[in-house]
């Protein structure tokens, strides 16, 4: 009689599960979760895709899979039936013939564009590739076992597509791509993904797939995938400690120390910003970044990458811990650390490197520069450490902000708008972290804006932030609703509307 209860609890069970209705079962799967192997629903949008905030992807790869087909084919000629001769057949290469596997590259032409462009407009700021190791890369990914290459190969032409070119323009309608540059960057980022995803199941640390790995961070911070863009650049950061680069050629070597560099001000920025813990720190082993210095033509891009890890190298764990509210025992040391760190930041580019740099590398340059000041202010105000007496120095003063958005300001009128939106999205959202704390001044110190300077100032950074990358999607809405809830008059003043001139 004792095993009664366990002997009904088993038919209680096997009842349950028999009356458990089956998982619905969809006749095609999205794209997202074709390529994850995952269940999907009928809907459209997706349940899976609803629940991390992809609907849009879910929407627009369904949108875009009949064209994906047929891009998927780009570099085959294409032979109507009826002319199909057994002469020809015979000329085609036999794998061709028999219905061979889609090409895993873009077209030679594609990738020659996108390497030159990437020359031109990123490596100036991310100088992770030389021309050497892209025409290595280029012939390693089209040879047998080439798959780290393939990935790295086709996220750089992705990132090229979707970050510096005209997002509407169709530059490949001549080699039959009939997409235009965004939807194609957008096309060669997902089969960047899915190669990816595919090598991720063996644990190779290599410097293609650190390198692939930050470019898929790149191209998720562009897409606004804001929570993977951390984890592909928490993987890239990975990768890079546990890389065996001693083992490497010179030239892996070389690539390798810059790439460190590239990360740390990365990961930096973005854990400002999103207020995320730090991996790489700078240490006594921290790799020399003083590489052709002292060299008759140095290079701009290593010069403008060393001005720009200045101003992130004193952003150390410390720092950190602080800004995220980290409980520390740091006491009395705090203003000295942070006023360490002003001066470190406030000083800006050499003079003699303000020669050599070009103005897209100025452009972020002083925009971060200036960007960090405000974040050093944001902590001084929340840290009790702000001043209105006599004789302060203005950095520790209430109206700080109004006083950066002033110099912030005089640098732009003196640039294209090209030298700016190149950097993407995350310029755009430091144009409006400035822009945000001056409203914020304005609305509680309004004396400190007697001559209506700080007002035009904020008008014209408002404008910019339209132009910039993500401003008419994202940053208009927000900043217009920060605006209309911290300084509603300004909104309806004369002229807020109109339109500024930009260069």
């Amino acid at each position: 009689m004792a095993g009664l209860p366990n002997d009904a609890t088993g038919v209680r069970c096997r009842d349950s599960a028999l009356s458990r209705p089956k998982r619905a079962q969809v006749s095609k799967a999205c794209h997202r979760c074709r390529r994850l192997q995952k269940g999907c629903s009928a809907s459209r949008p997706c349940q899976r895709c609803i629940r991390v905030g992809l609907e849009d992807q879910c929407i627009r790869n369904e949108e875009l899979e009949p064209q994906m087909a047929v891009d998927r084919n780009w570099s085959y000629p294409q032979v109507p039936p009826a002319s199909v001769s057994t002469e020809t057949l015979l000329a085609v290469p036999r794998t061709l013939a028999t219905g061979p596997q889609p090409p895993s590259l873009p077209p030679a032409s594609v990738v020659s564009y996108c390497f030159r462009r990437f020359f031109a407009a990123l490596y100036p700021t991310i100088p992770i590739l030389t021309p050497e190791y892209a025409d290595l890369m280029t012939a390693e990914a089209e040879s047998p076992g080439g798959g780290e290459a393939e990935c790295l190969v086709t996220a750089v032409c992705a990132v090229v597509l979707i970050r510096v070119e005209e997002p509407n323009q169709r530059l490949f309608q001549e080699e039959g791509i009939p997409h235009s540059n965004s939807e194609f960057g957008k096309l060669l980022f997902e089969k960047a993904m899915a190669a990816h995803h595919q090598l991720s199941s063996e644990f190779v640390p290599c410097l293609e797939r650190a390198l692939s790995t930050f470019f898929l961070y790149t191209g998720h911070a562009s897409l606004f995938h804001h929570s993977q863009a951390f984890h592909f650049l928490r993987d890239a950061a990975t990768l890079w400690l546990v890389l065996r680069i001693d083992e490497s050629d010179s030239l892996r070597r070389r690539l390798a120390d810059r790439l460190f560099w590239v990360i740390l001000v990365s990961e930096r920025s973005h854990g400002i910003r999103y207020r995320r813990p730090i991996t790489l720190q700078v240490t006594p082993t921290a790799p020399d970044l003083n590489e052709g210095e002292g060299a008759g033509s140095p290079d701009a891009g290593l010069t403008g990458l060393r001005n720009l890890v200045a101003l992130f190298r004193p952003l150390d764990t410390p720092f950190f811990a602080l800004l995220n509210q980290e409980d520390t025992l740091f006491g009395s040391r705090v203003p000295a650390s942070l006023e360490a760190i002003q001066s470190a930041v406030r000083g800006g580019p050499e003079p003699h490197h303000s020669r050599i740099l070009c103005e897209t590398q100025l452009a972020n340059l002083e925009v971060t520069r200036l960007w960090l000041l405000v974040i050093l202010w944001q902590l001084r105000l929340r840290l009790g450490l702000l001043e209105e007496e006599l004789g302060t120095p203005g950095h520790l003063t209430l109206r700080y902000p109004v006083n950066v958005g002033e110099e912030l300001v005089g640098v732009i009128r003196g640039m294209s708008l090209g030298s700016i939106s190149i950097h993407g999205v995350g310029i755009n959202e430091k144009v409006f972290d400035i822009t945000c704390a001056m409203v914020d001044v304005l609305s509680r110190v309004p004396a400190t804006d007697k001559s209506r300077t700080g007002s035009e100032n904020i008008r014209y950074l408002r404008q910019l932030i339209h132009q910039l990358p993500g401003g008419a999607s994202t940053y208009d809405a927000l900043l217009d609703n920060h605006i209309s809830n911290a300084l509603p008059s300004f909104l309806g003043s004369p002229g807020v509307i109109s339109d500024v001139a930009l260069p």
